[in-house]
């Protein structure tokens, strides 16, 4: 009785199920073919000494972010759309040809969609090696490695889109430093030809320099027509001849124009003394070479953070190809077939254990 009983659920409870398995993995379950690809992203960097992290345990760096970054993509349901408008993935899934328990619910949710293409889509990342593995299986090896192409592109295309994206913020602080600084440097210009039109002065310094020229030139003519007219009263006694009388008139218009001349310089009635311009003009001149040296300073800091920004862009390396399966290797049929083995042998042990407790105390 007892013998026959062990024989009932060792042919219920392991025999029949393996059975079933072995027929379903061997002549149902649909074949699946996986493509293969390898990548690595690197950042170009200068030389330079940088701090070793891993002394404080910290190994994480920079490029292990872009991967995980880029592996988040990969997974992420913008990319399931992205695959199911290109090549129709729902479709590819959901196919009558799939086996019915492989098979993508037509009526599924796109959550439930989701997830089924992350059971088919791998992504791993190698931390030593910094390579990020991605793998994709599907019913059909040229549609596996078509996928596999078109994610590999996508995801150079967002590496692309965030070196633009990282370059751009990294220079519109100094893109508007530039504009700011170009308008401050043109009101200042246009505040020096203002005042150059409005007195009719080029420079302070070169007008001060022609009065004085001026000056001393009028002075030195003034000199030696006094002279002669001195010498000219001792040979005349007449002083109203002609002589006399032109001399002291050259010498009066010479006199009134050093005296204009001076007052020029010093400012009298409505004029304004150079001085005073001279004080407005150093202020303007100030301000433009202020200005200028700002200007010049942003464009020094918009080379440099353009070059920093070209040195910390990052590079998709494609390591291996995609790759095209020759046969197929989904699903591992004799590792199913041997694993529901050990469970049903595990489960039919243990059953048998607790049928026999059960009727040793009955």
């Amino acid at each position: 009785m007892r013998l026959t009983v062990n024989r009932a659920l060792f042919l219920s409870l392991f025999l029949i199920p393996l059975a079933i398995v072995a027929f379903y993995e061997v002549f149902v379950a649909t074949d699946r073919f996986e493509s293969v690809s390898s990548i690595i992203i690197t950042e170009e960097r200068t030389a330079g000494p940088e701090l070793d992290l891993s002394l404080l345990g910290i190994t994480g760096t920079s490029s292990d972010k872009d991967a995980l970054v880029l592996k988040e993509f990969i997974e992420s349901r913008g990319m399931l759309t992205f695959l199911d408008e290109k090549m129709d993935l729902r479709q590819h899934f959901s196919s009558s040809k799939v086996d019915f328990i492989t098979r993508l619910g037509k009526d599924d949710s796109f959550e439930e969609f989701h997830e089924y293409y992350l059971n088919f889509m791998i992504v791993e990342y190698d931390i030593e090696s910094k390579i990020l593995r991605f793998s994709f299986q599907a019913f059909d090896r040229q549609y596996a490695q078509e996928v596999v192409k078109i994610i590999l592109a996508r995801s150079q295309a967002f590496t692309d889109r965030l070196n633009a994206e990282v370059t751009r913020e990294q220079l519109r602080f100094f893109d508007d430093q530039i504009v700011k600084s170009e308008k401050r440097l043109r009101e200042a210009k246009d505040r020096l030809v203002e005042f150059q039109r409005k007195y009719g002065i080029l420079s302070i310094e070169t007008e001060v320099t022609t009065i004085m020229t001026t000056i001393t030139g009028l002075e030195q003519v003034l000199a030696t027509k006094q002279s002669e007219l001195e010498a000219r009263q001792q040979g005349i006694t007449d002083p109203d001849a002609p002589q006399l009388v032109t001399l002291r008139r050259e010498i009066k218009a010479l006199a009134d124009q050093i005296k204009k001349e001076k007052a020029r310089l010093a400012g009298s009635g409505n004029e304004t003394a150079l001085s005073e311009l001279d004080t407005e003009f150093r202020e303007i001149q100030l301000g433009l070479e202020f200005n200028t040296n700002i200007y010049k300073a942003n464009l020094s800091a918009l080379e440099a953070a353009r070059l920093e920004a070209a040195r910390r862009l990052k590079f998709l390396i494609v390591v291996a190809e995609p790759s095209l399966a020759d046969e197929s290797e989904f699903p591992d049929r004799p590792y199913i077939i041997a694993t529901w083995a050990m469970v049903l042998l595990i489960f039919y042990f243990v059953t048998s254990l607790i049928v026999a407790i059960i009727r040793e105390h009955a």
